[in-house]
């Protein structure tokens, strides 16, 4: 294509035909409208300089006239005719190129998504069509979009060009071919928008310039590539990874930070080794296998049998023992056959007795051998394996995973929250914009670890949230900013079952099946209830769980006399240092609680003096049933009473660090506000993370917080029965086994597992298990039931970057020992003994202190007396003698220094 030239008229020169085409000429006439265009564009040029070099491609004949049909027509022949035809304008005029499109200088290229076309309803296809793809849109409302969504908008590149645009409307245009690169275009000066609106008019070329232009596109036709088998060769060729990558992680001491290097010379044969070439006596070229078939029917032979057929039948048969009077017994016991008789079978009946009294014939063998596998090789054995992990690019990414849960009944249905990883003060200077996000709840399933199943809309970031142990359909959430949600997924039951996607299979043009198996997004879904803001939490919720069946409490926080069935309460904890009770049965229509629910029973915690309130991070109640037999032989839950395993007593982490005893049935005090607590335990030396009672005793507490855990006792405020040693990660989460009394699992911010079992040792974890790069937000334990499909235990794991790790219990870490819940029954009665016998020794020891502190105070001063009286009986001469000694010594060094001393006379030799 020829360079544009400033010349006064315009030719066109053809390739193959040029001594017939130079006489003919094709003349641009332009529209009469554009009589001003032409002298604004050189005046435009003249002002900047240097002439405007347009781009390529930007429309077609088809559709460059808006309303001219005739001129359309007359574009569209004579461009399309004019491929290989170079044409030549004026500086600053369009240009006709080859391919008969016109370039024109002002346009970006956009790529604009579903939604932002949906938004401006410029949606490609259905709003704009290849008679009309293009739209004015107002220029407010573009920068609007930039506003609202900053950065992901698909205008934010263009965002200082829209604002020095200087007219109020802005030109998008439709590409659906990617001509510039992108689908849209937009016309950035408003030179570009007259020129395509108002386009060039060209004359039809003649016909034998048609003709020959018809004949060359015919002759330079390509056919379509046809695949012979080549492809299957280059997949044969092309590398994949057969292994997942090996992380390596590099480290120093920080004492050998920013140390000079130190260089030394040595002998360059030093750490020389020569590789010399040698011939490989097992080197072999395998050959490629080739995959071949054969076809082979067996023999078929055809025979008979005969059998005989044979029917039970009854029988019976009547006999009589035989007699022997004392004549023929005499002689049968004194026959030598009798005594040769015992003698050859009485070491056989000795050897039967003998193995009775040794071995146990009635022992299972199978269940003794299943026992002592599991306590061999403990530590060799006791590694969680990787189920499956779950991410979501678009939900969950870069976002921390704040709770875990796992559905009631549905087998490997697993729901996470995420929250934004900010701090309070990045949400304040975010402001409106930050509320713009979305926050979601996504439900995962086993069956499909690429999209979630169901995703839940909530105003806030989820701190927490449980299914409701009942109504499985139900999902109570805590919110960052104090409100409880409610969610009800019945409508959606169905797409949670453990069966796997249906798939669909179509047949292509060829006739081959072809499976279908493409995912549907669904929207999100919405909730249906949330608490009044007003009268909620004032902090963010830390902790939520659904009080137990048969567990009522009253406006008092007493145990309510005629308790239903079901879990219908809730119990929430906040960083406001309150404990908030909440009925679901306030309004008669669960929907009829949004905007007006309210907690029934608020309980502050303060500190035991009143000085100031706690920040409380996790809560544990007592949630132990217990069970009567039943006139009929079976077993019915006993109503909650504070006798019969509840209480209101309950643990609580705190954000200060401290263990804190209270109860939530306030005590008749004089005092106006009597706190609360009645006990707080001070071990740990940062923020409380995690509270966990142990489901086969609920009096054992685990808890977790800066660099150690610790395990408490109900009732025992002496101190705790097991403390760790500091480690050097913080410590997030700590979970008991439910299915092995002893064991118990520690998550930490450095990405790690530690497996603890105290049947094993309990000063230090029996294995140390790696399982994610960042830091581990949270983490649960779940136990399939032995009628579901998969009997299994797994551990849920979500990380810092929005993704969920499911690992496998191994089997030694989830089947209980013989007698490990007495062993360790035992174990913890010995440590509450093992505290008693301490404290005894320091009031022993406080209690004599006063005598050793009297014992020594008397013999200092004993020490003292003896010394005076040593001073008082020395001689007085012997105390002047010593005196002058000193005296000569120091006035003989005195001399020596001054060089005063006359000259020592030699000694007079022996005569």
């Amino acid at each position: 294509m020829s360079d544009p030239q400033t010349s006064g008229s315009q030719t066109i020169a053809s390739s193959k035909r040029k001594e017939s085409v130079k006489s003919s000429q094709i003349s641009l006439k332009k529209d009469p409208s554009l009589s001003g265009t032409a002298d604004h564009l050189d005046a435009n040029q003249a002002a900047d300089g240097k002439p405007k070099t347009p781009s390529s491609g930007l429309a077609k004949a088809e559709s460059v006239s808006l309303g001219q049909k005739s001129e359309a027509s007359t574009v569209h022949h004579g461009l399309e005719e004019a491929a290989s035809t170079d044409v030549q304008t004026t500086a600053g005029q369009p240009r006709l190129v080859a391919g008969g499109e016109i370039q024109v200088d002002g346009i970006m290229p956009l790529f604009l998504t579903g939604t932002t076309q949906e938004m401006f309803k410029i949606k490609g296809g259905e709003d704009l069509t290849l008679e009309n793809p293009m739209r004015m849109i107002p220029k407010a409302d573009l920068l609007a979009d930039i506003h609202a969504r900053a950065a992901i908008s698909d205008f934010s590149p263009a965002k200082q060009i829209i604002n020095e645009y200087p007219q109020e409307e802005l030109l998008v245009h439709w590409d659906p071919e990617f001509k510039y690169g992108q689908n849209f275009f937009l016309f950035i000066k408003p030179e570009a928008v007259e020129i395509l609106l108002k386009p060039i008019v060209v004359e039809a070329a003649p016909e034998e310039l048609q003709a020959s232009v018809t004949s060359a596109k015919k002759e330079k036709e390509r056919h379509k590539w046809e695949c012979l088998g080549s492809d299957k060769e280059i997949d044969a060729e092309r590398m994949e990874n057969t292994r997942p990558l090996i992380n390596i992680r590099m480290s120093r001491k920080r004492r050998d930070f920013l140390l000079s290097c130190k260089f030394g010379d040595r002998d360059a044969s030093d750490g020389f080794l020569e590789c010399k070439p040698f011939r490989d006596p097992t080197y072999d070229i395998t050959r490629m296998e080739l995959p071949k078939c054969i076809q082979a029917v067996a023999q078929l032979i055809d025979a008979t049998i005969q059998t005989t057929w044979s029917r039970a039948t009854n029988a019976s048969v009547q006999y009589e023992p035989a007699m022997m009077n004392s004549e023929e017994q005499e002689l049968l016991f004194g026959s030598e056959s009798f005594y040769q008789f015992i003698h050859e079978s009485s070491p056989m009946f000795e050897h039967a007795i003998q193995q009775n009294e040794i071995m146990d014939i009635f022992i299972d063998e199978y269940k003794e051998l299943g026992e002592e596998d599991a306590t061999i090789e403990q530590g060799a054995h006791a590694q969680l394996q990787e189920y499956q992990s779950f991410t979501d690019l678009k939900h969950s990414k870069d976002r921390s995973i704040s709770c875990v849960d796992w559905h009631p009944i549905q087998t490997g249905v697993v729901a996470i929250s995420c929250a934004h990883r900010l701090t309070f003060d990045d949400r304040v200077e975010s402001g409106l914009m930050f509320r713009a996000h979305k926050s979601l709840l996504l439900i995962w399933s086993f069956h499909d670890p690429i999209h979630p199943q169901l995703i839940l809309e909530a105003p806030d970031d989820i701190m927490c949230f449980k299914f409701n142990p009942r109504d499985t359909n139900i999902i109570a959430g805590g919110c960052i900013n104090g409100q409880i949600i409610l969610w009800d997924i019945a409508e959606y039951e169905d797409k949670l079952k453990t069966n796997r996607k249906a798939k669909s299979a179509n047949e292509d043009t060829s006739g081959n099946k072809v499976i279908s198996n493409r995912h549907v997004e669904m929207a999100p879904i919405k909730y249906f209830a949330v608490s009044s803001i007003e009268l909620s939490h004032k902090g963010p919720i830390s902790d939520l769980h659904w009080l137990p069946k048969n567990m009522e409490l009253n406006h008092s926080g007493e145990f309510a006399e005629s308790a239903e069935n079901g879990h219908k309460q809730l119990i929430t904890a906040s960083v406001d240092g309150h404990v908030a009770f909440w009925d679901t049965r306030a309004k008669k229509e669960l929907k009829a609680l949004d905007l007006v629910w309210k907690p029934f029973l608020r309980v502050p915690l303060s500190a035991m003096d009143n000085t100031y309130d706690y920040g409380l991070t996790k809560i544990s109640i007592r949630t132990q049933i217990t069970t009567e037999k039943s006139g009929s032989g079976g077993r019915t839950a006993k109503k909650a009473t504070p006798g019969n395993g509840f209480s209101s007593k309950f643990y609580c982490a705190t954000e200060e660090g401290d263990l804190i005893y209270a109860d939530w049935v306030a005590e008749k005090t004089t005092e106006e506000k009597a706190s609360r607590v009645e006990h707080a335990f001070n071990c740990h030396f940062g923020p409380m993370s995690d509270v966990q009672r142990s489901p086969f005793f609920p009096d054992v507490v685990l808890s977790v917080g800066g660099w150690s855990f610790h395990i408490w006792k109900e009732k025992i405020v002496i101190g705790p029965l097991l403390s760790s040693p500091p480690s050097q990660a913080y410590m997030i989460c700590g979970r008991w086994s439910p299915t092995r009394p002893g064991v118990f699992y520690i998550s930490k911010s450095d990405g790690t597992i530690e497996i603890w079992d105290l049947l094993d040792q309990s000063h230090l974890p029996i294995t140390v298990q790696n399982v994610s790069s960042i830091a581990i937000s949270y983490m649960t334990i779940h136990q399939y039931p032995n009628k579901s499909q998969m009997n299994s235990q797994f551990i849920a794991v979500g990380d810092d970057e929005g993704t969920l790790h499911i690992l496998e219990v191994p089997r030694n870490l989830s089947k209980p020992v013989k007698n490990e819940r007495s062993i360790i029954q035992t174990f913890f009665d010995r440590e509450v003994r093992r505290l008693s016998y301490v404290k005894g020794r320091k009031e022993i020891r406080i209690s004599e202190k006063p005598k050793w502190e009297q014992a020594a105070i008397e013999a200092s001063l004993a020490q003292k007396r003896s010394e005076e009286k040593k001073v008082e009986e020395k001689n007085p001469e012997e105390e002047e003698e010593k005196a002058e000694k000193e005296y000569r010594a120091m006035e003989r060094s005195f001399l020596e220094a001054e060089g005063l001393l006359p000259p020592e006379e030699p000694e007079a030799p022996p005569a």
